[in-house]
């Protein structure tokens, strides 16, 4: 093997590496990407949930495009997910600070993968 032959596959093997360093970075940025989205939906929900007020008519999700309606009882407090499958019964607005710290830190994330996929 010559010594541009040894360079050329060192050059390929970078770049392969370059290559599968991005799409990783574009999966993660994916999956950030949806966790934001639905972060920011449920801030959404809450507050106008909240602004509704109480013995407002909501419509609720159900899956596969299916809804409920429903009437709301509680405007002020929601149920909140605190992990390991535990949930609390809490005031809508410190769920909405604790979303909001989450969407910072989601987007800092982002921002992140942005940039290390900008340096590549």
């Amino acid at each position: 093997m010559s010594l541009g032959e040894s360079d050329l596959r060192r050059g390929m093997a970078v770049l392969d590496q370059y290559r599968e360093q991005i799409e990783a970075l574009a999966q993660q940025q994916d999956i950030v990407r949806i966790s934001l989205e639905e972060h920011m939906r449920a801030r959404e929900t809450l507050t106008r949930y909240r602004e509704a007020g109480k013995g407002a008519e909501v419509l609720v999700p159900v899956g596969a495009n299916s809804f409920l309606v429903a009437e709301s009882k509680d405007v002020n407090k929601a149920f909140v997910s605190i992990g390991s499958d535990l949930l609390v019964y809490d005031d809508i607005g410190q769920q909405i600070e604790r979303l909001d710290a989450r969407i910072k830190s989601i987007t800092d994330a982002a921002n992140a993968i942005g940039q290390r996929l900008g340096e590549l």
